[in-house]
């Protein structure tokens, strides 16, 4: 009997086939045509997902709203008039959830409304005594709320080490961008076994996305640009080498679609949007490098749209759980 050695691929191991075995028929080698075609595909969607680029849309499925100054745009879903409700998310006035997600696939720090907080100067998973909640919705391939974290960075970053405020981040893939997804992955990463370094990602992750926009060179858009971005704000290397099995593995996907249901229960409309003590702030009023510190300290007419929810009640300095 007479053996021939037939390699399927250069990665496969050899195979023995014996010249005896009845030939395939067309139909079986159409078949089996369509199922390497298949798997070829596949191959193909998996080697993409790990070096996504945003694409050169941003807007997606969305449309746009002027909000003016600066030109900060909310960017408006398409089915705003037809969200559930839902009791399970608290709304925006009543305060931040008591309770974490507690679930596989969401970051242990996350609360039940897919959102985490810093307070007590800057520590993540904490709510600072007495500190009033400033509550930023966003989507990291959203290109106003990049212009937004551009301007007001710095600014968030000094009033939380001084004290002056609980930051809770909400997180939604509103623009439907598969960008959002490989940050989201990456961030739940660092949220999980860098936490100190959480927030210098998430600013960096929106640097990164800003320099895309501005530069129209989305080649850093990548997993690599990602571990790039958190080696500079100091996030470990054993760390960051963690992005692209999370991305491949689509490991916080139950993360991504909590931050959209919160969204949605809430009947919010756009991003960037922001709450001041339980309060929607026009992004009108929020044009200016000390904008906010301005809000919070109530020393302009900035603030007066808040001051009835200042009398709720002040969150109690702990660990969210």
């Amino acid at each position: 009997m007479i053996f021939l050695i037939v390699r399927s691929s250069p990665h496969h191991k050899e195979h023995r086939v014996s010249t005896n075995q009845p030939r395939q028929t067309k139909a079986q080698r159409r078949e089996a045509a369509r199922l390497k075609a298949k798997e070829l595909r596949e191959a193909e969607a998996r080697r993409a997902r790990r070096n996504t680029i945003a694409r050169r849309s941003f807007i997606g499925t969305a449309g746009v709203a002027v909000a003016g100054g600066l030109g900060y745009l909310v960017y408006l879903g398409v089915d705003a008039k037809n969200k559930p409700k839902s009791s399970k998310f608290p709304a925006p006035s009543e305060g931040l959830p008591s309770a974490k997600a507690n679930q596989n696939g969401i970051p242990k720090q996350v609360l039940s409304d897919a959102s985490w907080t810093y307070g007590e100067g800057a520590a993540l998973d904490t709510v600072g005594a007495s500190t009033p909640v400033l509550d930023i919705y966003f989507d990291y391939s959203c290109s106003h709320c990049a212009e937004f974290e551009g301007v007001h960075t710095q600014e968030i970053n000094q009033l939380l080490s001084d004290k002056k405020i609980t930051l809770a981040l909400h997180p939604c893939k509103l623009l439907r961008q598969e960008w959002t997804s490989v940050v989201m992955n990456a961030m739940g990463v660092v949220l999980d076994e860098a936490p100190a370094q959480s927030l210098s990602f998430h600013n960096a992750a929106f640097e990164l996305f800003s320099q895309a926009l501005q530069t129209k060179n989305q080649s850093n858009m990548t997993v690599e640009g990602l571990v790039a971005a958190a080696t500079k704000v100091n996030v470990p290397k054993e760390v960051s080498a963690k992005f692209k099995a999370a991305v491949d593995a689509n490991k916080y996907k139950k993360w991504v679609d909590l931050g959209d249901e919160a969204f949605k229960a809430r009947d919010l409309e756009g991003t960037p949007t922001v709450f001041f003590k339980g309060e929607k702030v026009d992004l009108n009023k929020l044009q200016t490098r000390t904008a906010l510190t301005e809000l919070v300290t109530g020393s302009t007419p900035t603030a007066q749209p808040t001051q009835q929810a200042s009398q709720q009640p002040s969150p109690q300095p702990t660990q969210q759980g």
